[in-house]
């Protein structure tokens, strides 16, 4: 699929289905660990102006968080696209800092990008149906400044679980942001208009909810052994059964 010499990451098609039609979209992942090969082989995948954006960027932190962020989303898009030179595809931002796709076809999707300590995630999806993906790290050291940003109802939820009280925090605030990706509004409005109406269990580690001011969204989430991740969909998109295994996907966090 991918004609760089670049061999590391991975996508994993997300197909789902609302109504009659099926909805294909696409996971690209990339850890950290291989910042170190994606910087000597940044040539391979970066347009030019993203380069020149990279070129710019001062602080180490930021350099990484970007170049695996937009290495995610390229492999993301480039299966999406089929496009077989990822440098084809640029990902510029918009007003909000949300990622705009220019590409050789008049009908070029959307993307979400998100990153953590360790592992960069992206999400391809079709214009005009909105979605948006967070990741996040499981961190004893954040749960005092999650809990804040929670509501009292996502804090009971949260403590009901016991020993999973950090991980389940973290899966909350997660929903919260990749809602806010998916209104491409980004974490400049008050958290409390992205409150959880509801938090339910999928299955083993996978968790589903609906919001209280965005009716019209959900989300699927999923937490790890040191991450915990949701994607934000439509409310009547439905996940096709044997969509996506996260295990499988995560299996080297």
């Amino acid at each position: 699929m991918v004609r760089q010499r670049i061999a590391i990451g991975s996508v994993r098609v997300f197909p789902l289905r609302r109504e009659s039609l099926r909805i294909d979209t696409v996971l690209g992942f990339v850890f950290a660990r291989d910042y170190p090969v994606l910087l000597d082989q940044s040539g391979e995948f970066l347009a030019p102006a993203e380069a020149g954006y990279f070129a710019g960027l001062r602080y180490v932190r930021r350099q990484r968080s970007f170049l695996l962020g937009r290495y995610a989303a390229k492999l993301a898009l480039q299966c999406f696209l089929k496009a077989a030179d990822p440098k084809t595809i640029e990902i510029g931002r918009g007003v909000f800092e949300q990622p705009l796709i220019s590409y050789l076809s008049a009908r070029a999707p959307d993307v979400t990008i998100s990153h953590c300590d360790q592992i960069a995630v992206a999400l391809a999806f079709p214009s005009g149906h909105p979605m948006g993906i967070d990741i996040e790290q499981i961190d004893p050291d954040r749960l005092v400044a999650i809990r804040s940003q929670l509501s009292l109802v996502e804090r009971d939820w949260a403590r009901s679980a016991g020993a999973q009280e950090l991980a389940l925090s973290t899966l909350i605030w997660t929903a919260k942001e990749a809602l806010s990706k998916a209104l491409t509004c980004g974490l400049m409005s008050p958290m409390e208009i992205f409150n959880l109406a509801q938090f339910y269990p999928l299955g083993d580690r996978a968790w589903g909810g609906h919001f209280q001011n965005f009716g019209q969204y959900k989300f699927i989430g999923w937490v790890g052994r040191t991450v915990a991740m949701s994607i934000v969909l439509p409310k009547k998109s439905e996940e096709i059964e044997g969509g996506l295994d996260f295990d499988a996907i995560f299996a080297n966090e």
